[in-house]
Parts: C-alpha cells; structure tokens; sequence
C-alpha cells in the first residue's frame, strides 16, 4: 500500500502529524508513506524514520506516482487544487470551518468542491466542537480522516524523542530556555514585565533566550543587555555563564538548545510543539485576545509535559515562576 500526505503549512502542524505517520506504520511497516511539505516544515521529517520519502510540495504537478490513498491535511484552496496531480483514485481531505464565525457559509465553496472530487471529506465545525466540549485537537482529527476512509492505524502511537542531539550546552544551574517570540509583547505584557520574570527566574536557573525573525522589532531592551551568540561562534560555545541570547539560529542549531534544557516558556508557537518532540517539559502562554482556550483544544502539544498560562493573568510572572 502507498499513501501520501500533503502537510504544507508551519512546523508546529507537521509536528502534529507526526503520530499519525507512526501510527500507520505500527499496524503494518511495508506500508509506503510519502509525505509532500514546504520547505519549512520538511526539515522536521528529516530524522523520522516512519516516512519513506519526502518531497516538496512544488513537485506535485511533475510526479506520476500512484497511490492507494492521498490525504490532505492543509486547509486552504492552493494544496485542494494541486492534489489533482496526484495520481489515486482515493483521496481524502480534512477541512476545518472557521474559529471566528459559525456561519453557515463558513468554508461553504471548498466543502462543495471537496465532496465532488475527494471520496472522502471530514467538515469539522470547530465553533460547534469547542461549545459541545468534544475533541478539537489537530491530531485527532487528522485520525478521524484516518478512520474515515479506513486506514488501518495504531490507536496509541506516541512519538519518540527522535530529533538528534549533535551537542549538549552545560550550566552550573539547570537551564531554562525562553523564546524571543514577538508576542511575548501585548495589551498586557511588557519588555519591562519580561525582564522581570528574568529576575524571577534567575535564582534557580541560567536562562537561553532564543530568537526568530520577530524579535528584534518587539526587544528593544533585551538586545544591548546580554550575551548574544549566533550561528557562527556556536560551535565553540558549550556552558552557559550567563543569561545568554541565542540569535537567529538555525535549525538544527536550535534544536540544540532545547534538548540541553530542562524547562522552556514560550508563547504558543512552533517553539512549544519542537519541545514536545524533545520530551522537554514547557510553560505555554496563550493570547488572551484571540480565543486562547480554543487554541490549545486545537494546539496544545500532543502527550507531553506542559502547562497552559494565558497573558492577561495579572500575577502571570508568579505563575510561571510558582514551584519551580
């Protein structure tokens, strides 16, 4: 059996998918699992072993292979369309009808179009689930597709910490890592109340910030307090001293510094699913100002340690700081 996946969007949703590769592959290890993804996600799939080949989602329209089943994964009109090139006379979509309004033409031209020409397609009214307290989790949703069109899979797949570990980063204290994202910055949290969760955390860890291409234009403070190592003086640094800024890493670089630490706080975002695959237990910050409990129903990192703060908690700091 040949099966492929199109998952073309951000790292945090290919982390999601991740289970569901494993879990077909337990049931049976000579099904063929390809997987079509942006650049930016497919670094992810690297050093997974459950997928057999792995292609960039612009190759679509060239590729003549044949599949039993192709799934699609990504919303939107542009992976829809492009799956028409793929070869396969079963095809199944997942579509997943807005957060935001829960009208009933929300989605309404896709969902005509995908039950036309996909066998199988699974509408999820996201709005509807959330008020009915029924699940909305990306990955399970993604086994409903599964069991949808009747792909055998394992029921309890788990992945594995699987991202390799080329270098550890030491420290005389344990070390929490932070990341830089812009939305540490809001209506209800400052660069003034983020230096002071650095004090806070100071007395019990030696604190990694990391950064991505937000971050420079939200700490303005940050930037000309502490250390700053970036890609080409990483390889020589191996303890941590100091509060130490990490700047514009790449991935694997990045992954690094997760796997060297013992506690990360980040807003949501792919920081808290890279985490997840790094078996790091993590402190996760939700914008209060769009839906934040339906976020993590849809997002919050699939069987791993964590735990959910949202930023208009007034004491947020003694929160993140609480029992550490």
């Amino acid at each position: 059996m040949k099966i492929a996946i199109i998952r073309t969007d951000r790292m945090g949703d290919m982390i999601l998918t991740l289970p569901i590769f494993k879990a077909i592959k337990e049931i049976n290890t000579t099904i063929c699992i390809d997987v079509y993804a942006s650049k930016k996600n497919k670094k992810i799939l690297k050093a997974f072993s459950y997928i057999d080949k792995i292609y960039d989602f612009e190759i679509l329209k060239k590729n003549t292979k044949k599949y039993n089943y192709v799934l699609n994964f990504t919303p939107g009109w542009k992976s829809l369309f492009l799956i028409f090139f793929l070869k396969s006379y079963n095809k199944g979509n997942l579509i997943l009808t807005s957060r935001y309004s829960n009208k009933v033409y929300s989605k309404l031209l896709i969902i005509i179009f995908s039950k036309i020409f996909f066998n199988k397609t699974l509408v999820v009214n996201r709005i509807q689930r959330f008020n009915n307290n029924h699940t909305l989790h990306q990955t399970n949703l993604m086994f409903e597709l599964l069991d949808l069109c009747k792909i055998p899979h394992s029921k309890n797949a788990i992945v594995e910490k699987y991202l390799p570990q080329y270098k550890t980063i030491t420290s005389n204290k344990k070390i929490c890592l932070i990341h830089l994202s812009s939305k540490w910055i809001n209506d209800f949290y400052s660069e003034y109340d983020f230096l002071n969760l650095l004090l806070k955390l100071k007395t019990n860890f030696q604190i990694a910030m990391t950064t991505d291409e937000t971050t420079k234009h939200k700490f303005d403070l940050i930037f000309n307090k502490f250390e700053i190592i970036n890609n080409a003086n990483f390889q020589q640094f191996d303890k941590i001293k100091n509060t130490t800024i990490f700047d514009n890493l790449d991935f694997k670089n990045w992954t690094q510094i997760i796997y060297s630490s013992n506690l990360v706080i980040t807003p949501e975002c792919g920081c808290t699913h890279i985490a997840s695959i790094c078996k790091i237990p993590s402190k996760i910050i939700y914008d209060a100002n769009n839906k934040p409990n339906m976020i993590y129903q849809e997002y919050f990192p699939w069987k791993s340690k964590h735990e959910k703060f949202i930023f208009n908690n007034k004491n947020l700091n003694n929160a993140l700081t609480e029992n550490l």
